[in-house]
């Protein structure tokens, strides 16, 4: 019998950045400064997978403006996040992000040049796990059923 694989982790944490800054300026900042600081230490500790979502106010407000007329009118409490980015480690093993958090590295290379980017006082983590159900145009992992 095959050794069942271990599933991932997904860990996201949702920033928001220093409003002092304007959205363009950040997302510079963010991937020429930012990425290039913290991607060795959380590869250092066996990271698994890393990604950067991005999250503009002009889409936010267009698609908010979206669920506002194609919700029906049921869309009271239906709002975009405000946060503006999350960067998501996929991890097997929780004890990695424990590690790359502890690491003297991460305070000193990553959190140190994070004042006046991104907002310390209010930032949500998320914790989880995913199952995909359309993958490259292909229904998997359900078993469909008529109604």
């Amino acid at each position: 019998m095959a050794e069942q694989q271990m599933p991932f982790l997904k860990v996201s944490v949702l920033h928001y950045r220093d409003k002092s800054r304007d959205e363009g300026e950040w997302m510079k900042w963010y991937l020429e400064e930012q990425i290039p600081r913290f991607v060795p230490v959380a590869h250092k500790h066996g990271i698994d997978r890393l990604e950067l979502y991005f999250t503009p106010s002009a889409f936010k407000e267009q698609f908010q403006s979206d669920l506002d007329t194609l919700k029906g009118g049921c869309a009271a409490g239906w709002n975009m996040a405000p946060y503006d980015a999350v960067v998501t480690y996929w991890v097997t093993d929780p004890q990695k992000v424990r590690n790359m958090l502890n690491d003297p590295d991460w305070n000193d290379k990553v959190v140190a040049f994070e004042k006046g980017w991104i907002d310390q006082t209010k930032v949500d983590v998320q914790i989880g796990t995913q199952t995909s159900f359309i993958e490259n145009g292909k229904i998997v992992n359900t078993v469909i059923k008529s109604y």
